[in-house]
């Protein structure tokens, strides 16, 4: 194991990508690319690396990757000094130099705003905002300001703040900022007020960051023409965007459930709970009320000593036409023998589907028919996976999918599970192949458990890892994993928005770190079959994205 390992733990990204040659760095970053589109902070953190590689500059690929990561960064931050500063020295641009200009004209109070900014938001993201409101008081032109107020406040989930009212912008920055409050509003989903400002763009100078986000709100206002036209339009300027190319594919094509499944497929429903009594019984709540057919239920009471057995006995009620049936046991034996205790009961594997909830999500209406119409595509897909949100409005995505993203020099990393601070617009509503999905809502397909007799490995109990340790023992074996992002499931635990290792307490922490030892060395021996399961090698369909 890399004995710099825990930096890598502890810093996440940044230290990861310094282990890593300038061409897997490249690789890296197409990998990436192949996933999700670029947030902020994966952008920012792509662009330091690149820009302190003493290769860098030689390598044309290079140079055309950090020219790209820039000018994506000045897409989410236009006002940003230091962007705008090594854009210039890299291109020369004369407009980008006008603009850097004109926000060095207005950086006003530039001590109180370098201390405002050097603020750890994870932990007063709430104050920020405050310092950043009061500032813009008192100089109401302050443009670096009136952007980095607009970053916090989505962070928040807040569209919209008083500070606004009183803001004015700069009349030759007016263009850029209508964009990035435009950008602002949709970001959120707060597309009526992304609405009310659409008339008054320069639609001819909008690039493809504000064109996803526009065609997004004409999805929510039924308008699906002119957002293919505008997911079109931004594919011309950046034909890199594979998650562009796939939601364009599914409106094209929409995806249709075959609810006829329910009915001609065996499918058990399984959950484990452990003292979560009044969660559990909103989950059950909301799988009532989901289509499900016959399909029988388990629910293994996992030691509890709360009331969750009085929960379950109420529930019956809610479930006519299913045959539920509770299992108790006198400890808890942790969520990798619990699930592995409910897929060897002989009734559930004579089964033709497992389907897996935590005891704490809200599922929809016809997440069972979706992912029974998309494993049996191919009978070589072994799970079925979706989109998981944040509790709250706007949803914040909290997992989509991932793939193994190093695999080499003495570390094991899977990728990032969803762009960081991103709100549901819906663009990854689609279906593709990827290497994990999410274990809080799954399918499994039974048959294809035989070749893993093992199961989820009790090693990583209490909980974390082992889903994603299953899924990778499926690819291993052959299998197919799938993500169908037109189901949502919204997981309750867990699901604070700025919750990172750095929140997380001790002993949570030192669980954590322990299983993602144990994940290493349970595959050390052969990495190089785990390097295997990048994103790049999947085929979905669409060109690769390349510099």
């Amino acid at each position: 194991m890399n004995e710099r390992y825990l930096q890598t733990f502890q810093y996440g990204m940044s230290a990861q990508l310094r282990e890593l040659s300038l061409d897997e760095v490249l690789l890296y970053v197409r990998n990436h690319l192949h996933s999700f589109l670029l947030d902020e902070s994966v952008c920012f953190c792509f662009i330091e690396r690149l820009a302190n590689d003493p290769d860098a500059a030689g390598n044309e690929t290079a140079q055309k990757a950090l020219l790209y990561l820039l000018d994506k960064a000045l897409q989410h931050r236009p006002f940003r000094l230091g962007l705008l500063e090594a854009a210039v020295r890299l291109t020369g641009n004369p407009q980008v130099r006008q603009r850097m200009d004109l926000v060095a004209r207005h950086m006003r109070e530039k001590e109180t705003y370098d201390l405002i900014t050097g603020l750890d938001l994870k932990h007063d993201a709430e104050e920020v905002g405050e310092f950043l409101a009061g500032l813009t008081r008192v100089c109401p032109d302050h443009v670096p300001a009136a952007q980095y107020a607009l970053y916090v406040g989505r962070l928040l989930g807040v569209s919209a703040e008083p500070w606004l009212e009183n803001f004015v912008c700069p009349e030759p920055l007016r263009r850029d900022w209508d964009m990035a409050l435009f950008n602002h509003h949709a970001t959120l989903c707060d597309f009526d007020r992304a609405m009310a400002l659409w008339p008054t763009l320069s639609h001819a100078s909008l690039r493809e960051t504000g064109l996803n986000l526009a065609a997004a709100m004409f999805v929510a206002a039924g308008e699906t023409e002119t957002a293919i036209r505008l997911y079109e339009n931004s594919l011309r300027q950046d034909p890199r965007q594979t998650p562009v190319r796939l939601r364009l594919a599914q409106l094209q094509s929409p995806f249709a459930a075959d609810a006829s499944l329910l009915s001609r497929r065996r499918v058990n429903i399984c959950l484990y709970s452990w003292n979560k009594a009044d969660m559990l019984g909103q989950t059950l709540e909301s799988l009532s009320r989901s289509a499900i057919g016959p399909a029988r239920i388990d629910v293994l009471l996992n030691g509890c000593t709360d009331h969750s057995r009085e929960v379950v006995e109420k529930a019956r009620a809610l479930f006519p036409h299913n045959q539920l049936t509770v299992h108790d046991l006198h400890v808890n034996i942790g969520a990798p023998a619990a699930r592995n205790w409910l897929t060897n009961l002989p009734e559930v594997r004579t089964s033709d589907y497992i389907a897996f909830l935590d005891d704490d999500v809200t599922v929809q209406e016809d997440w069972l028919a979706a992912f029974l119409t998309v494993a049996e595509t191919d009978p070589e897909i072994g799970a079925v996976g979706c989109k998981v949100l944040h509790p709250g409005e706007p949803a914040m995505y909290q997992y989509l999918f991932r793939y193994v993203a190093i695999a080499d020099h003495g570390l094991l990393r899977m990728s990032l599970p969803a762009p960081e601070n991103m709100y549901d617009t819906r663009l990854y509503d689609v279906i593709r192949e990827t290497r994990s999905v999410m274990g809080c809502l799954h399918l499994l397909r039974t048959s294809a458990l035989a070749g893993i007799p093992a199961g989820f490995d009790i090693r990583f109990s209490p909980s974390q890892v082992d889903d994603i340790d299953h899924d990778i023992a499926l690819c291993l074996n052959g299998y197919r994993i799938m993500y169908c992002g037109t189901v949502a499931c919204v997981h309750h635990q867990s699901s604070g928005k700025n919750e990172t290792k750095a929140t997380l307490a001790k002993p949570d922490l030192g669980a954590i770190m322990g299983n993602d030892i144990k994940f290493y060395f349970k595959h050390a021996d052969h990495l190089d079959r785990l390097k295997a399961l990048d994103n790049l090698s999947l085929d979905l369909g669409v060109p690769l994205p390349e510099f």
